[in-house]
């Protein structure tokens, strides 16, 4: 990733730890979504689109919920609807407190081709057709980047930004702010033509929020679990919340192997002791992360030592094996979910406490 600031100031090309082969993927997520439906119709998954979940309920036995009128029954329920959430209360009895944190979340998406209006454009794109790389600006109380499709045809944006103190009416109003937000820095005729020619219906602004955790993901015969956003929603300045309801999906999918359906309760129990707290920890980690981008002011020191732009890329998020962890741990988390005992979860830093680490491979 190539980094500004908002002078213009180049503060070296980074690595995006994480992210390389054999390590991460850097994907279109409607494509992901595409690909997953898919393939759970080759393994002969039902999927029913456009259905109204109405009512959750469980007996010792089985699980299930109430849509379209209809009662359907199963060994167990998986709440992953997002944030948004309806089932979450009807499962956990909890519901989320939500805080503004000040700032908001905007993001954008134009053809390529369109974001080249003029010739103050042409280097930052031109320099990014290989599609293996980002570039980011940084400046008092914003930040901004972009890159851009492996294919070349699809160029995104994504900038973090104070809230305006009149919230906006529309698309317009909303750039509009960001430009002002903008208003003295050197690139900002430059990163214009890019913001403003965002292509209809693909722009999205939100308010950025913290959200208290929930005590359990559990219902009370723990034959229904919520994970993924409905859980543990988090900052998209985590960087991890895509990644984390995978694990969480990865976990649950390995307890209820190794369990079996004659022990479906221990299943999502176990999911939950080993998910529980370092989908927490991250959770939190988004709110530092947020607090130290959006807090920056002496940028002569990162015009002296450019590293200290970089992202954090903590080891134990971006170098966990959730499976490995999983198969190994799955005995003493059952243990700790049949005796009532504590469960020390290994998968975070031994403290339990979110640093700024910049150690991954």
């Amino acid at each position: 990733m190539n980094i500004f600031d908002y002078t213009g100031f180049d503060l070296g090309k980074h690595k995006l730890h994480g992210y390389n082969a054999g390590r991460g993927y850097t994907l279109n997520r409607g494509s992901l979504v595409f690909s997953m439906y898919d393939y759970a119709q080759k393994l002969g998954i039902k999927v029913f689109m456009g259905s109204t979940v109405t009512e959750y309920w469980e007996t010792e036995d089985e699980a299930g919920i109430v849509v379209n009128g209809e009662k359907v029954a199963a060994d167990c329920v998986i709440c992953a609807e997002g944030i948004h959430s309806k089932g979450r209360a009807a499962i956990t009895g909890q519901e989320m407190q939500c805080k503004e944190t000040g700032f908001v979340s905007t993001r954008g998406y134009l053809e390529g081709k369109a974001a080249i209006q003029g010739p103050s454009l042409t280097r930052i794109v031109s320099g990014m057709e290989d599609g293996n790389c980002m570039y980011g600006w940084m400046g008092p109380r914003m930040h901004i980047s972009m890159g851009i499709k492996i294919d070349g045809g699809e160029l995104f944006w994504y900038a973090c930004h104070e809230a305006a103190s009149v919230p906006p009416k529309n698309n317009s109003e909303a750039i509009d702010h960001i430009l002002e937000c903008m208003s003295d820095w050197t690139m900002r005729d430059e990163l214009e033509s890019v913001v403003r020619n965002v292509s209809e219906g693909r722009f999205i602004s939100q308010k950025l929020v913290v959200t208290t955790a929930l005590k359990s993901w559990l219902s009370p015969r723990r034959r229904m679990i919520v994970i993924g956003d409905a859980a543990h929603a988090a900052l998209p300045t985590s960087g991890q919340g895509g990644t984390q309801a995978i694990e969480d999906a990865a976990v649950l999918a390995i307890a209820l192997e190794l369990a079996g359906k004659q022990d479906i309760p221990l299943a999502l129990s176990v999911t939950e002791k080993i998910r529980f707290k370092r989908a927490q920890l991250i959770q939190q980690g988004g709110l530092a992360v947020l607090k130290f981008g959006m807090n920056r002011s002496d940028f002569e020191l990162f015009r002296k030592d450019p590293n200290l732009a970089m992202p954090p890329h903590p080891a134990w998020i971006f170098d966990h094996d959730c499976q490995e962890y999983t198969y190994r741990e799955f005995a003493a988390a059952a243990e700790a979910v049949r005796s009532g005992k504590d469960y020390v979860p290994t998968n975070i830093p031994a403290d339990g406490e979110y640093r700024m680490a910049y150690d991954s491979k």
